[in-house]
């Protein structure tokens, strides 16, 4: 019965236009691309479907890298997302490894190595489980997997270590047409943020950004100046 739901579910998704994004970041870079096949890369991607960036792009034909420090995502993704690389690692500035921070499974989406980051939300009392987990750079993951022409766009969500894993990009090999990034910063203050600044030294623009709360939170959209998508 489950395979037949499995079954059924992946049609009606991929007939009509289902956003699984919190705000439909998935629809509105699906409308930039304007082209059935491509790949991306989503680092910090929680579950295969559930505020998924990138599930809509494999529904329409796409495929690509997905990665999370979280294990138990492992069988989850080989299940429902087969065509992904599944990569369980963490994304830092430096490779080593570092503690992960896991929430209950409903909490999971605000997993993080970053503890300040439950300080600042009061989650540390929800910390269930404290583990090691392997840590390399966005360069070194780029070449290990031998993306740098591969990936059309990146999705950063790391729960608070956005900036660190977008400064450990080689930005002059690594260029992928669109980069998003979670942000908790109103617009104003985004418009000026370490994130912004950085991207726009290595020659990308802010395209839009889409809201998730009235605090302003949500993802930013950049795009390389160069990125013309074919009509």
């Amino acid at each position: 019965m489950s395979k037949v739901k499995d079954l059924l579910r992946n049609i009606i998704n991929s007939r009509y236009r289902v956003s699984f994004s919190k705000s439909g970041e998935d629809i509105q870079l699906f409308k930039l691309f304007n082209k059935l096949q491509g790949k991306y890369l989503d680092i910090g991607c929680f579950e295969p479907v559930t505020f998924s960036n990138t599930y809509f792009f494999y529904l329409k034909g796409w495929d690509g890298y997905v990665v999370d420090p979280n294990p138990t995502l492992t069988a989850m993704f080989k299940k429902i997302r087969p065509k992904d690389v599944f990569i369980n690692r963490g994304i830092s500035g430096e490779a080593g490894t570092l503690d992960y921070y896991m929430l209950p499974q409903k909490m999971a989406s605000m997993n993080t190595f970053d503890y300040s980051f439950l300080e600042k939300n009061n989650l540390t009392s929800y910390v269930e489980k404290e583990i090691k987990i392997p840590l390399c750079t966005l360069e070194e993951l780029v070449d290990e997997f031998k993306l740098k022409d591969k990936i059309d766009f990146i999705d950063v969500d790391v729960e608070g270590l956005d900036l660190e894993v977008l400064q450990s990009n080689n930005w002059e090999t690594f260029r992928p047409s669109i980069v998003m990034v979670e942000t908790d910063l109103s617009l104003d203050q985004d418009m000026d943020s370490p994130v912004t600044r950085l991207l726009e030294d290595k020659d990308y623009r802010i395209l839009a950004k889409l809201v998730q709360s009235t605090s302003g939170s949500g993802n930013l959209i950049f795009c390389k100046k160069e990125f013309n998508p074919k009509k």
